[in-house]
Formats: C-alpha cells, structure tokens, sequence
C-alpha cells in the first residue's frame, strides 16, 4: 500500500471570539475610578415571613 500524500501543515486559524464580542481597533486605557465610600453591610431581613400562594399556569393565563 501507499502511505498517504504528505500535506503542507496549516497556518493557524484566526481563534473565535465569544459570541456578541466586538473587535476594537486599538486596544482600551483605563482611566482609574473615583473611590467610593464606604457603604454599609447587606443586612439580612428578618420580618414575619409572608405566605405566597402557588402559582399556577392557568393564574398566569388569566391575569396575563
């Protein structure tokens, strides 16, 4: 048998950007932000608990 023809290796391809990515023309400075204050601590509520109903299909189809 005949070994298979030699092919000449490929250039390698341009890599895919994430869809909805944009190709800028030249590349971004980045200007340094203003501090911020401090801000407070997320505080976790801890009222009553109000019950919700279920919902269902037809509840969103008819208020819908």
């Amino acid at each position: 048998m005949n070994p298979p023809p030699q092919q000449a290796p490929q250039p390698p391809a341009p890599r895919r950007r994430p869809y909805g990515s944009v190709r800028l023309p030249a590349p971004l400075t980045v200007t340094p932000s203003e501090p911020r204050p401090a801000a407070a601590a997320a505080r976790r509520w801890y009222g009553p608990r109000i019950a919700l109903p279920p919902l269902s299909i037809s509840t969103l189809r008819r208020n819908g």
